[in-house]
């Protein structure tokens, strides 16, 4: 199926510049605690595996160097570093949490703490250092968590000053995004109020506003000038065709030479076009603020009139027109908008169907107009709402107004419209109403 909503250009998924700011500021947050956080752990790695090994063998190097001169001295005992000697790997008076320990570094649980322990071995000498890297790490603490902690509350102000700098920068213009969004072009006659924006709004913002209110004001005189010329036409236009449309109709009841009334018929067709065709430029031209008076009316008892309607219309019509009612439908809207667009469906369907059937389907979503028709090319199909355009530019009658017609109603009443078409097998318009009563 190929959806025709009441707006036919692809929606994109917009978000809000301050939402955008937001999110760039909490991923600079969490970036910079990311790469912290990192730097910690991978500083702390390299501490222990690197400079505390490399510390402990040293000092393991620099004991056995003094132990080969003076064999008399004793394992080195400070406030983080604590020895034991065991000569001849004799393991008397050494801690039962040493027995076992293999060469190199270990961790061990010690008296409550988890120390580092090198074992290191001269002949049949061994060496055991224990480091204490409780005060070490209270060092490495304040001298290095502490300061780091300070730099993180700097660049997370500043990333947050850097936020709100531009999410000031930018205020100006979601005002007055917003003042559009609320402007009505249709009845307002003021140029956009800019009383909104901030007193030091940039210089290109009050150009925008300046470009913005010219547009605006050509747009109002676009506006009233096919306002005049709607009410003018619609006045000068309707009265001398209804001079020409009586003068036909009298002729009519006259008794007439059979080419003459030949004339006559070919007259009266063509003043009925030039009525529909007036009538469907009218609508087109009209605005919302015109058309839209709401009414609570029932869906289907309309359908039913209109299609009655229809078949008196078309008395010697090949394609037979039936109305299903699977739901009782009320709305709120215009009965004449609704009209025209049902009646457009209708004329539209049956232009289009030689012999056969069109299936009116009302249900609780809406209601479908279904034909037997010669179809829609899938390559023509996002053009039948285009003002003019027909599926058959030769044959079929008429001025290709009444689908976007159908289309501008729907736009006015928050309906949608999609179309269902193959090709020598028929089309079907479902048209889904706004919050049904």
């Amino acid at each position: 199926m190929l959806p025709f909503q009441t707006n036919r250009e692809t929606r994109l998924k917009r978000t809000a510049i301050n939402t955008k700011l937001l999110k760039i500021f909490l991923i600079q947050v969490l970036l910079i605690s990311a790469v912290t956080v990192l730097g910690v752990f991978a500083a702390a790695l390299i501490t222990e595996e690197v400079l505390v090994k490399q510390a402990l063998e040293r000092e393991a190097d620099y004991f056995w160097e003094r132990y080969r001169n003076q064999p008399e001295i004793h394992a080195p005992d400070t406030l983080n570093l604590q020895g034991y000697l065991a000569h001849q790997n004799q393991l008397q008076g050494l801690p039962r949490e040493l027995h076992n320990l293999p060469l190199g570094k270990s961790r061990i649980d010690f008296h409550g703490k988890d120390p580092i322990v090198h074992v290191s071995q001269n002949g049949e000498h061994r060496l055991y250092l224990i480091f204490n890297e409780q005060q070490v790490s209270q060092l490495s603490f304040f001298f290095g968590i502490a300061p780091l902690a300070l730099v993180l509350l700097v660049l997370y102000a500043l990333a947050y000053y850097t936020y709100r700098q531009a999410n000031r920068a930018l205020s100006p213009i979601r005002k007055l995004a917003n003042s559009m969004r609320h402007y009505d072009v249709n009845q307002a006659d003021t140029p956009l109020d800019v009383d909104a924006l901030s007193w030091d709004a940039d210089e290109e913002t009050h150009v925008l506003v300046d470009a913005m209110n010219t547009f605006i004001h050509r747009v109002q005189e676009l506006i009233n000038r096919e306002r005049t010329f709607s009410r003018y036409a619609s006045h000068e236009l309707r009265t001398p065709l209804a001079v020409i449309k009586g003068s036909i109709d009298n002729l009519e009841r006259q008794s007439l030479p059979e080419g003459t009334q030949r004339h006559l018929a070919r007259m009266k067709s063509t003043v009925q076009d030039m009525e529909q065709m007036m009538n469907a430029l009218l609508e087109l031209s009209r605005d919302a603020t015109n058309l839209t008076t709401a009414d609570t009316l029932q869906l289907n008892d309309l359908i039913e009139l209109l299609a009655e309607q229809h078949r008196q219309h078309h008395p010697d019509s090949p394609v037979a027109l039936t109305v299903e009612h699977r739901a009782l439908l009320q709305v709120r809207g215009s009965t004449k908008l609704i009209s025209i667009l049902i009646n457009n469906l209708l004329n539209n369907a049956q232009t289009y169907t030689a012999s056969g059937r069109i299936v009116v389907t009302v249900d609780k979503e809406g209601f479908s107009v279904a034909d037997t028709g010669i179809g829609i090319p899938a390559t023509e199909q996002d053009k039948v709402f285009s003002p003019f355009y027909r599926v058959n530019q030769q044959s079929e009658k008429g001025f290709g107004l009444g689908l976007a017609i159908v289309e501008k109603i729907c736009r006015e009443l928050g309906w949608h419209i999609q179309l269902h078409s193959e090709e020598d097998a028929g089309t079907t318009f479902t048209v889904t109403v706004a919050a049904p009563v």
